[in-house]
């Protein structure tokens, strides 16, 4: 019995080759492809930071949130569409002056000296 599975299988590899070497040829094309979009994006100024911290104040008219970090404090301009969450849960950008105190964690894209919000994840008070 396995003798006739192994005839089977060496009868059929010859047949089936020439369609596995085009599959994998095709499959690196498109890796070689997906390799230079990741060079491009490496080539930009801008990098993705995060920085942790307490939230102590948020200035509605000036749209101005500022952290405070054990190097001291930091201020971030909010954009108008920037995503703020506790957990599962969406924030109004305008409700950040009542989390003064609780702990979070802003991601931030930087480009030269101009800081720009991504997105900001509010904690506990005493989670990290």
């Amino acid at each position: 019995m396995n003798k006739r599975l192994a005839f089977v299988l060496l009868i059929g590899l010859p047949v089936a080759m020439p369609q596995v070497c085009a599959h994998a040829n095709g499959g690196g094309a498109r890796f070689d492809r997906a390799a230079a979009v990741d060079t491009d994006r490496s080539s930009q100024t801008a990098s993705t930071l995060v920085v942790r911290g307490t939230i102590k104040s948020y200035d509605v008219t000036s749209r101005t949130l500022v952290l405070t970090t054990p190097s001291g404090t930091l201020p971030f301009t909010m954009p108008p569409a920037v995503r703020v969450r506790q957990r599962w849960h969406s924030i109004e950008i305008s409700a950040l002056g009542r989390y003064s105190g609780f702990r979070a964690a802003i991601r931030y894209s930087e480009s030269g000296a101009e800081k720009t919000v991504q997105s900001v994840h509010i904690f506990g008070k005493d989670e990290r």
